[in-house]
């Protein structure tokens, strides 16, 4: 995959740069980054000028914490769908996830990582270029998103428990950090991590929409497939767009990715998969996220997961978890 960054998501940066006086358009251009591309919506940058414009700013912003000003400059529409289906998830925990699963709709460099323990859900990234830097004014800024677009789907007075950063802690404004995040700050750290409380996460927040999630999901599964190229990554987002007319055949996809269904199955061979195997995946990942999210009916689930009936769900989705969906939802729901 190629090492790239959407360009609206760049628009944070822009911001920042204006808020603080300083000409963005030269800040750009001198770093290669075209500005007529903010405009448009799967516009990409490359990542390594992308990184250079942020450490242009580094130089020419006087403030060393302005980073954490990106908490208050990102909007959902910077981030493609994924701005919009964090802000309809149904939790905390299930918007994150979906940071985990698509950010590199947003930038092909940065994986995240959510790990949920006891008491708390752990949140993590990491770069995967050795050779790219990562200014600590980035750091800073992805984590005053993280937490800005938290509190625009929790509220105001979400605090997390605690975050990391790998950076040393700055010569001056330290107290800005405590001052937005509200936790115990840590800096020179071996991970990059922001912890949040699970009782606080798994919260249904006010402004969930199951089916607005469900579609930006869509939209997110087959961007993702286009960036990656990925051969299972294309079959998934093809499977997910044709469920609700009805299971799809092996050779719908293959019509779908431009190839013939012995084709595909050969690849997907190639793969230590078949088609039947993937179908049965996407459609077991996605039940488990209808019913725990979802305020549809059974039956509307059903039609989701391309199933005829509901008595057909039922089984597969027993032979899966071993339990009934609506058994599943009531453990969810408690």
């Amino acid at each position: 995959m190629a090492s790239t960054l959407l360009a609206s998501s760049a628009r944070v940066l822009w911001r920042l740069l204006q808020r603080n006086g300083i000409d963005p358009r030269s800040i750009f251009e001198n770093a290669g980054l075209d500005p007529a591309k903010l405009s448009e919506p799967r516009a990409r940058y490359d990542a390594r000028n992308a990184r250079a414009a942020w450490l242009e700013a580094v130089q020419a912003i006087p403030d060393p914490c302005f980073g954490l000003q990106a908490g208050e400059e990102w909007r959902a529409t910077d981030f493609h769908a994924l701005g919009y289906a964090f802000l309809s998830s149904r939790t905390l925990s299930t918007g994150l996830a979906r940071i985990v699963r698509y950010n590199a709709v947003v930038d092909t460099t940065v994986e995240f990582r959510q790990t949920l323990e006891d008491n708390l859900l752990r949140l993590t990234y990491r770069i995967n270029r050795d050779d790219l830097a990562e200014p600590p004014a980035l750091e800073n800024a992805r984590w005053a998103v993280v937490l800005g677009i938290c509190r625009e789907a929790y509220g105001p007075t979400l605090d997390p428990l605690q975050v990391s950063f790998t950076h040393p802690p700055p010569s001056q404004c330290t107290g800005a950090f405590f001052g937005f995040f509200r936790c115990p700050v840590h800096f020179g750290a071996a991970h990059s991590e922001l912890i949040l409380d699970r009782r606080i996460v798994e919260q249904e927040l006010p402004a969930l929409n199951r089916e607005l999630a469900s579609a930006n999901d869509a939209v997110l599964s087959a961007y993702v497939a286009q960036l990656d190229d990925d051969l299972l990554s294309r079959v998934r987002a093809a499977i997910i767009a044709r469920l609700p007319s009805g299971a799809p055949s092996a050779a719908d996809v293959a019509r779908d990715l431009h190839m013939s269904a012995r084709t595909l199955q050969r690849r997907l061979a190639d793969e230590q998969t078949s088609y039947s195997a993937l179908l049965d995946a996407v459609r077991q990942e996605l039940a488990a996220r209808y019913l725990s999210e979802s305020i549809q009916s059974l039956s509307e689930i059903t039609y989701l997961l391309g199933f005829s009936e509901l008595s057909a769900f039922s089984r597969a989705y027993r032979r899966w978890t071993g339990q009934s969906p609506g058994g599943a939802r009531s453990a969810t729901a408690r």
